[in-house]
């Protein structure tokens, strides 16, 4: 697999350095548009008052580029994919059963409680529609109980076998874009390998509603999945786009308001798109710079 590593910006100078492996010594391509990348992304983030870290991997040659991707934030929301990937795991595995029911305890509690608004302690609920609720809705609850009920220590270990691994620090979850890219390619290829299960959780990703970030830097009408995140600071968006050229995008941020984080993501993944489906040969039209609106696209759930 090619790979390509972006370091910091310094002094307003991007290097793209590719690494001499056997898989990618002497090779001119990767992502063949990684100057392009490097432009589009640096103009999409000029001014941007916070950290942010992005990774994008092209579906179709497993080629990554990577900016600032090995730093760790709070994944805030995104974790929320693993926790639900680590279930079907244990589902295929015959570990535990989709309609297998968990116990609601008061330490589950956390805002919003959307589905659990009228459920007593005590009450129990299908390991599906907790995974469900936690992708569609971005539900605190139920990856509260998910997490309890299947270790967070379990999912932790699974995801350092994938290559992503989530980590706790001073009793905070972290995980860098690079991490964030391993479990939506671990997704992607199970929903190549085994489309009907794989569907328990895409499913719910399609349900999301919310669509700013990613979703509103993207020409309407073109297909794909995302899971965002925001906490203290920390705004996220992540998910796979189809089409022609299928990727998946990453795009981790700290320190910036909420409404300059979710322009900038847009912005982001408007130049992503537009550099990655550009016809080769092609004279590249300048980078759109996307505006996204909080009032129009609504309040980011969690």
């Amino acid at each position: 697999m090619h790979r390509w590593r972006v370091g910091r910006v310094l002094l307003s100078l991007l290097v793209v350095l590719p690494l001499a492996t056997p898989a990618t010594a002497g090779a001119t391509g990767g992502i063949p548009e990684v100057h392009r990348l490097a432009e589009a992304v640096t103009q999409a983030m000029a001014d941007f008052p916070g950290e942010y870290s992005v990774a994008v991997e092209d579906l179709t040659t497993g080629a990554q580029w990577l900016l600032n991707a090995d730093r760790r934030y709070h994944p805030a929301s995104t974790l929320k994919l693993p926790v639900a990937l680590y279930a079907l795991e244990q589902y295929r595995a015959g570990e535990i059963g989709w309609e297998d029911l968990i116990e609601y305890t008061e330490r589950d509690v956390e805002p919003p409680v959307g589905p659990f608004e009228t459920a007593a302690f005590g009450n129990r609920f299908p390991v599906g529609d907790l995974v469900g609720w936690s992708l569609s809705n971005s539900n605190n609850i139920a990856v509260n109980m998910l997490g309890r009920h299947l270790g967070w220590g379990n999912i932790e270990l699974w995801t350092a076998s994938i290559g992503g691994r989530l980590t706790h620090e001073e009793r905070l979850p972290r995980a860098s874009a690079l991490d964030v890219l391993h479990w939506w390619g671990h997704l992607h290829r199970l929903a190549q390998e085994d489309p009907e299960v794989a569907e328990l959780v895409v499913q719910p990703l399609r349900d999301v509603t919310y669509r700013g970030r990613i979703s509103a830097g993207l020409p309407e009408g073109i297909p794909h999945l995302h899971k965002y995140g925001s906490y203290d600071g920390n705004y996220h968006d992540s998910g796979i786009v189809y089409g022609d050229r299928p990727f998946i995008l990453v795009v981790m941020t700290d320190g910036a308001p909420l409404a300059e984080a979710d322009a900038a993501i847009a912005r982001v993944t408007a130049a992503v798109y537009q550099v990655l489906t550009e016809s080769p040969g092609t004279n590249p039209e300048p980078v759109q710079v996307v505006k996204a609106l909080l009032d129009e696209v609504g309040p980011v759930p969690y």
